[in-house]
């Protein structure tokens, strides 16, 4: 049991790492970054207005994209995000980790 839990401890930051890789394959570091504004807010930005209890509308957010008028970020609008539904949903969830 010892081994079992110092196994996982191990594999958590390699998570953390996948998720991170995630974001970056999905394209979502052109625009927003851990901890300053660029296109779009900072992750901390989000993580400080959103909770899990949020994700389904984060999610339907990044897939289906909104225009500048439907967001309260700016006049940038979110463009669609063709990455498979799943990894938006891992990369939100770390994001929210911030």
């Amino acid at each position: 049991m010892k081994y079992l839990l110092t196994a996982l401890c191990l594999l958590l930051p390699l998570s953390t790492q996948a998720d991170q890789m995630t974001a970056i394959k999905s394209g979502c570091f052109g625009c927003h970054q851990p901890d300053k504004r660029l296109v779009g807010p900072s992750f901390k930005e989000i993580a400080a207005r959103f909770t899990n209890a949020d994700l389904d509308t984060l999610v339907e957010t990044v897939k289906n994209g909104r225009t500048h008028t439907d967001l309260t970020w700016g006049k940038a609008p979110m463009p669609p995000n063709p990455a498979p539904e799943s990894d938006v949903r891992k990369v939100i969830e770390w994001m929210l980790t911030y």
